[in-house]
């Protein structure tokens, strides 16, 4: 591992922050669906037009190369947000930190 006080303060903001999203609330990789659809009761107005069909949420993510979703109830909706943008923070936060690597690649001088 590279020695800390080697690093920009940029790059060692960049990890402490991801050891945050890691060891803080949680992530997972997915995203939102939104679903609608009729409830199959003949008294509810949702079986008169689609504009009144039921809505709700659920997360999908590819695995092993086949789709999977579950669905969220609505108390666990701000929850699973978090993770979600969790995911992706962390996701960006990686390319950073790959990218000052690259730079680094570039700078160093070739060896003969």
């Amino acid at each position: 591992m590279s020695n800390p006080n080697l690093l920009s303060a940029k790059e060692r903001a960049v990890r402490s922050r991801l050891l945050q999203i890691c060891r803080g609330a949680g992530l997972i990789r997915a995203t939102w669906v939104k679903h609608s659809r009729p409830c199959g009761a003949m008294a509810c107005k949702c079986a008169k037009a689609k504009r009144y069909w039921h809505k709700s949420w659920s997360i999908s993510q590819s695995h092993k190369g086949k789709l999977r979703r579950k669905s969220i109830p609505r108390h666990l909706h701000d929850e699973v947000d978090l993770w979600l943008k969790n995911y992706w923070e962390a996701r960006e936060l990686l390319d950073q930190v790959s990218q000052g690597y690259w730079a680094r690649l570039e700078k160093k001088p070739r060896r003969k």
